[in-house]
């Protein structure tokens, strides 16, 4: 079963100022990621704003943006749901909107046990096991820490599981692998950290990225994977340090509402975020402008 690329971009979802997704700017919101070049696109993960959404809204952006993309990049849904149910009708609708692949997060808050989750997994997988899953571990977000251990013994039991993306425990990669043995270059070890991702590509054993910040610094960030990939460590280094500061300041600011304020200034129709999350300040704003408009 096919791996997942080694970087793609967390996309930003267009919604109303009611908060409901905003079906006509998908296609050009799309069209924007394309015109970067960007080579993939998770759909509808934490920084899409997926738990925002209804499963109906969130089914329908899947059809929205594959329309759109029409085959031109790499494509992959985030499923996570409150609700096994739920997440498996996800999954299935992904596979029929032509997905690459998907991302498969845990029920936040509900705090499942280690069985329970990995009896989550195997069903979601089960729905869609023409395509390739990596699961999704982000212990702050969700109250759930998936153990090593766990997704050892899944990926041992669960053909279409392909990788992990892991926001935990980053060591956790590293104790992941030697147990995969022979077989463990067959999986993929993502981040969502674009702050992090030289030293977890480094000396973590992670090999590659779902980036944020690849939203505002596509090519930035699509070159500082191709270098790592070439070891040319400090060549990726030398990109990074030029736009750490708007990255430290996307994180200061709050990230998914300060892309969305970057993008619309460059006539993206993102919209903002459905609340309680606000717009950025204007003091925000000026700070924003001075590094990614000057």
């Amino acid at each position: 079963m096919a791996q997942f690329i080694p970087y793609s971009v967390a996309m930003v979802t267009p919604f109303t100022h009611e908060g409901c997704l905003d079906v006509a700017s998908v296609p050009a919101v799309v069209r924007y990621y394309l015109d970067q070049n960007i080579p993939g696109l998770l759909v509808s993960g934490s920084t899409g704003e997926q738990h925002c959404m209804t499963i109906a809204e969130r089914k329908q952006l899947y059809h929205l943006v594959a329309k759109a993309a029409a085959g031109k990049c790499q494509l992959y849904a985030g499923v996570a749901a409150f609700k096994t149910q739920d997440a498996k009708e996800l999954a299935q609708a992904a596979k029929e909107a032509g997905f690459s692949g998907i991302m498969l997060g845990f029920p936040p808050y509900r705090r499942p046990s280690q069985a329970e989750a990995e009896a989550y997994v195997k069903q979601v997988a089960e729905s869609a096991k023409e395509l390739p899953i990596f699961l999704y571990n982000n212990p702050p977000r969700t109250g759930f820490d998936l153990e090593p251990e766990t997704f050892v013994r899944i990926a041992e039991t669960v053909d279409n599981v392909c990788g992990i993306k892991e926001a935990g425990n980053p060591e956790n990669v590293n104790k992941i692998k030697p147990a995969l043995g022979n077989t463990v270059d067959t999986y993929s070890f993502f981040t969502g950290s674009d702050s992090d991702f030289i030293d977890q590509f480094v000396t973590k054993g992670y090999t590659g990225i779902t980036s944020i910040a690849g939203n505002v610094y596509p090519d930035q960030c699509k070159s500082i994977v191709d270098h790592l990939l070439k070891n040319q460590t400090e060549q990726a280094r030398r990109i990074w340090e030029n736009i750490a500061p708007g990255v430290e300041l996307l994180q200061k600011a709050g990230m998914i509402p300060s892309i969305k304020y970057i993008l619309r200034k460059k006539n993206v129709p993102v919209g903002y975020c459905p609340p309680p999350l606000l717009d950025v300040s204007d003091e925000v704003k000026q700070a924003l402008d001075k590094i990614f408009f000057a």
